[in-house]
């Protein structure tokens, strides 16, 4: 008794196991063999894109003839099915032995006993019921020279079948979150500004495609090093220049230890000839489910947004037509206008008066909701910073 108890709690485990990835399926089939004294355990679920399969077993020929065929006919699957269907609540997690599902005559009269259980020792069978979205019962069986199933052999299914099921949903819900995490990643990559995630030590846990792209091109003002400081030997963020990192550091140190963090310009480091690309960093506080989504841990993190101000600014004329209804010619002026261009420049350029572009520039103002030139600069550099980069 005490092995039999012995074998269902290491049968509990192994479940749980499984379904968080940290087991086998197969491991949990062999000691639901062990625990039932079967001949082969059965838990069946449609794959994504690979049709029915048997967790509990290693693929076979005979599992592969079964995919093929057999599932149509079997009878104890198409009764699960219809028991799923119309009683979910009132069979699931209860067991049953195999004349309970199918009279016996009808089983070894059935196509699928005659011409494939026969063969695979499928002689007694037990089952109970389990499932998310649909019925995936878990069978197990015996060959015609063994002892049928009986009453003691159910109660310690049942006492399973609550753990699988509760491991089933538990399987679901972290497929469900990996799936939104890929999902959250594709989203992040594709935003045009760079994101990082970095511990105290500047150590990087995450970033997006913008920062690595920026931070990875030859001269940048950062760069996303590896080794150094950190004892795992992994990334971490290194300013060009050395007042840059202790500058960074003195904001990671703020945002990190419940302070609000700040921004700074990080500088070219050679005074003379072509500057390599300058970049903004805004710190702050790292919210801590964006830390345990990126799989950085419960210590704090800061988050830096990293732009590129050697971008233009200003957005696209479309963009303008769009979002402020302005006429082709206006979004123009706009776009010039964020460029630093005077608007005397800006009428010499189009050949026009400059009270034509000062006109369009009080009906730019009007249009955008902007008080002021400046005011536009500023809703103009936000528009402009949505705008995705394009390659190099």
């Amino acid at each position: 008794m005490a092995d039999r108890e012995r074998d269902l709690a290491d049968c509990v485990g192994a479940i749980y196991e499984a379904a968080m990835g940290n087991g086998g399926w197969l491991g949990v089939g062999d000691r639901l063999c062990r625990l039932f004294d079967a001949r082969t355990a059965v838990f069946r679920v449609d794959g994504e894109g690979s049709g029915l399969h048997n967790l509990l077993r290693p693929t076979t020929a005979s599992e592969a003839l079964y995919a093929a065929y057999f599932h149509r006919v079997d009878p104890f699957r198409a009764q699960a099915r219809r028991d799923f269907s119309t009683g979910r609540a009132r069979h699931v997690g209860t067991a049953k032995l195999g004349p309970e599902i199918v009279p016996e005559d009808q089983y070894l009269r059935s196509e699928f006993y005659t011409d494939f259980a026969r063969r695979n020792g499928m002689r007694h069978m037990m089952s109970g019921m389990v499932g998310v979205r649909v019925a995936s019962p878990l069978s197990l069986y015996r060959d015609s020279g063994a002892e049928a199933f009986d009453g003691s052999d159910l109660r310690r299914l049942e006492t399973l079948l609550p753990h699988l099921q509760r491991a089933l949903e538990l399987q679901r819900r972290l497929g469900l979150q990996a799936e939104a995490a890929s999902v959250s990643r594709t989203a992040v990559d594709a935003l045009p500004v760079g994101l990082l995630l970095v511990d105290a030590g500047l150590g990087v846990r995450f970033a997006n495609a913008a920062a690595a792209a920026h931070l990875g091109r030859p001269g940048a003002p950062a760069s996303l090093a590896h080794a150094g400081p950190r004892l795992d030997g992994g990334t971490y963020l290194s300013p060009r220049h050395r007042d840059d990192a202790v500058r960074l550091r003195q904001l990671v140190a703020s945002a990190t230890s419940g302070g609000v963090g700040g921004s700074l310009r990080l500088r070219a480091d050679e005074p003379d000839g072509d500057r390599p690309p300058v970049a903004v960093m805004t710190v702050s506080p790292a919210p801590a489910t964006l830390a345990a989504e990126a799989g950085a841990g419960t210590e704090p993190f800061a988050l830096i947004v990293v732009h590129d101000v050697a971008r233009g600014v200003a957005p696209p004329v479309g963009m303008l037509c769009d979002v402020f209804g302005l006429s082709q010619a206006e979004a123009e002026v706009a776009v010039a206008l964020a460029g630093g261009v005077s608007a005397e420049e800006v009428a010499r350029q189009r050949a026009v008066a400059l009270g034509t572009v000062r006109s369009q520039v009080r009906a730019i103002l009007d249009k955008s909701g902007a008080a002021n030139l400046r005011d536009l600069e500023r809703s103009l550099a936000t528009l402009g910073a949505l705008v995705p980069q394009g390659p190099g």
